[in-house]
């Protein structure tokens, strides 16, 4: 009777329409946008691709969106710790979206890749503010959707690929708040090129590796006090 009055709670209060799209414990769809604390959430300001800028919420989280065509949008800000030095602790903000699929139990994301974009400050390494593009494939092995009991609210479980539990989601908005769900940067739905003015770091880096048949490179080391590191894939810095 209880998990009965729950369930109507949150669907009255999101406004939910019931569609199992995984396993049956699924409670409701996965559209929505899903966060693990309120004042973290996709869409919005948290990530401007055109003026290649974040603006971090007052607290750190995850967010993620989904929408019941095939879309996502993801949203990260957190802070990774350095045992050697603890006074280095960076920040990391993430943002993403595009296309993902279900295959099987599992959830796989295709970013669009123009659009993507990763922030680490860190006030002991030498450069702390700069912006890349960023696109990462990601794969969550399993996930489900239950009613929270301390909230009555929908509760979003995301699963890694290796198994390990993500921090739960709560649903926050119904429809989801997200950008446009399409190319916002490089090339348009159209083919057209979306364009901007090069740096001079741009094009130093462009003659150098003139000879190469692409720019994109597979991976960055983004060093981090000298101890600290993280692997990104990316095309090239942002200035």
């Amino acid at each position: 009777m209880r998990t009965a009055i729950l369930v109507a709670a949150a669907a009255y209060a999101f406004g939910a329409r019931a569609q199992d799209l995984s396993a049956t414990n699924n409670v409701t769809s996965l559209e929505g946008t899903w966060s693990s604390n309120p004042s973290m959430s996709t869409g919005g300001s948290f990530c401007v691709p055109a003026e290649n800028k974040f603006n971090p919420p007052n607290n750190t989280g995850i967010s993620y969106s989904f929408t019941d065509d095939g879309f996502f949008e993801e949203a990260q800000y957190q802070f990774d710790s350095n045992g050697a030095r603890p006074e280095c602790i960076a920040a990391k903000l993430i943002f993403q979206h595009g296309t993902y699929e279900l295959k099987g139990d599992s959830i796989v994301l295709h970013p669009f890749e123009s659009d993507g974009r990763i922030q680490v400050q860190n006030a002991c390494a030498a450069v702390s503010t700069n912006v890349y593009y960023y696109a990462e494939t990601v794969t969550f092995k399993d996930w489900g959707i239950t009613i929270d009991q301390s909230t009555a609210n929908y509760k979003l479980q995301l699963n890694a690929f290796d198994g390990r539990k993500l921090a739960p989601l709560l649903l926050t908005a119904r429809p989801p708040n997200m950008l446009p769900t399409q190319v916002l940067y490089g090339t348009n739905e159209t083919g057209q090129a979306i364009s901007r003015k090069r740096s001079a770091v741009f094009e130093r880096f462009q003659k150098r590796y003139s000879g190469a048949s692409s720019y994109s490179m597979p991976s960055l080391m983004v060093g981090l006090g000298g101890t600290l590191a993280a692997v990104v894939t990316f095309s090239l810095a942002l200035f």
